[in-house]
């Protein structure tokens, strides 16, 4: 069945936006161009105290064999709920930092000493969601897309650049009606080949 396209938007680089997704709706996050990563962060449209859990849903794909530290298959809402928010549709990167839930935020570049930086993550994500009476205190795990890590045998990881290419995309399903905000990082840094760029939306039916 040919897909009906209803939603297209381009996040400028440093940017966020935020968008309403039906269930059965198809969310398609892309590339640009070359080599960038993103944030998204996950609600229940109808109650934003339930949204994306990254270590529920990493455990629970790991044990039914769906998904890795790279990439998943299904995305749970935090407990106790744990209900199905998405699943994956289309990934031709399969390779995001899946395991993790954090975001650069002022306070993280302080301490890393970048505290110079213009624009986090957190700052961006807040602007997107603020609409929709959400702070930064509602703001939960997010899901790294694109985002390549590299983890030691010590269990220690450092970034290299995403993997991903202008075209490159994942496509999610909404399993119920969703708020999905997304970042466009801002970071000048090698996980964005240091230079932050756009990100592409497309939502389709």
């Amino acid at each position: 069945m040919e897909r009906e396209l209803i939603h297209e938007d381009i996040i400028p680089a440093a940017q966020a936006r935020a968008y309403a997704v039906k269930k059965g709706q198809i969310l398609r996050i892309y590339l640009v161009e070359d080599h960038q990563v993103g944030d998204v962060v996950l609600y229940t449209a109808a109650d934003h105290k339930e949204w994306f859990h990254v270590g529920q849903s990493w455990l629970t794909n790991v044990a039914l064999g769906t998904g890795d530290g790279r990439s998943l298959k299904h995305f749970y809402s935090k407990p106790p709920r744990e209900n199905l928010m998405m699943t994956t549709l289309t990934d031709t990167v399969k390779n995001h930092f899946a395991n993790m839930g954090a975001r650069c935020s002022r306070r993280s570049l302080e301490r890393r000493g970048r505290g110079s930086e213009k624009r986090s993550c957190q700052e961006s994500l807040e602007e997107a969601l603020s609409p929709y009476g959400l702070t930064g205190d509602d703001i939960g795990d997010i899901f790294n897309v694109f985002l390549n890590p590299e983890m030691d045998e010590n269990g220690k990881f450092s970034y290299k650049v995403s993997a991903a290419k202008a075209g490159d995309h994942i496509e999610l399903l909404a399993e119920m009606d969703i708020l999905a905000a997304v970042s466009a990082c801002p970071a000048e840094t090698i996980v964005n080949n240091y230079r932050a760029k756009p990100l592409g939306i497309k939502i389709f039916v």
